[in-house]
């Protein structure tokens, strides 16, 4: 691969992001031999390997030069079947928001990537509930009441009963 470019503001920022949601990712990562490309490979801006899913960050998106350029690029994934997130400029400010539902409408478009599905959907389940499902699971386990370990049992089979609910079925 060649040397890496120089990083936009915008692909600096999703680095930053991914490094502050713990997100394993790989920069300028080749994506060699696809079908209906007049170019021997594409460069993708990000990979994410937990979910074999590619990021593409269309910084200059308003500039039609590139426009172009951005919808071939498009085109030869969705003909490849690569899974690819696509982020644009106006999408910066709500990253947070707009990387976990297109990760999520990503991974259910590919079948393929059930197992990947799977582990994203037990990672949200991790950041959303985790903290609450220790704190009832340590009370369990210290209160010496029976009685009050049943009731506090119940609560906990219930929260992760919602909680895998809320994420699995959604």
């Amino acid at each position: 691969m060649n040397e890496r470019s120089p990083s936009s503001e915008g692909e600096e920022l999703i680095e930053e992001f991914l490094k502050e949601k713990l997100i394993e990712f790989k920069r300028e990562k080749e994506i060699l031999n696809l079908n209906d490309d007049n170019k021997e490979y594409r460069i993708a801006d990000f990979y994410l390997p937990r979910y074999k899913v590619y990021l593409e960050f269309f910084g200059k998106w308003n500039v039609e030069e590139y426009r172009i350029r951005y919808q071939k690029k498009k085109e030869v994934y969705d003909k490849n079947e690569i899974p690819c997130i696509y982020v644009y400029p106006d999408n910066l400010g709500a990253l947070d928001f707009i990387f976990k539902r297109r990760l999520k409408d990503i991974l259910n478009k590919h079948h393929k990537l059930k197992f990947q599905r799977f582990k994203y959907n037990i990672d949200i389940l991790m950041e959303k509930h985790l903290l609450e499902l220790i704190i009832v699971g340590l009370l369990i386990y210290f209160i010496k009441d029976i009685t009050a370990k049943i009731i506090f049992s119940v609560i906990f089979i219930y929260m992760l009963y919602n909680a895998i609910k809320s994420i699995f079925l959604n």
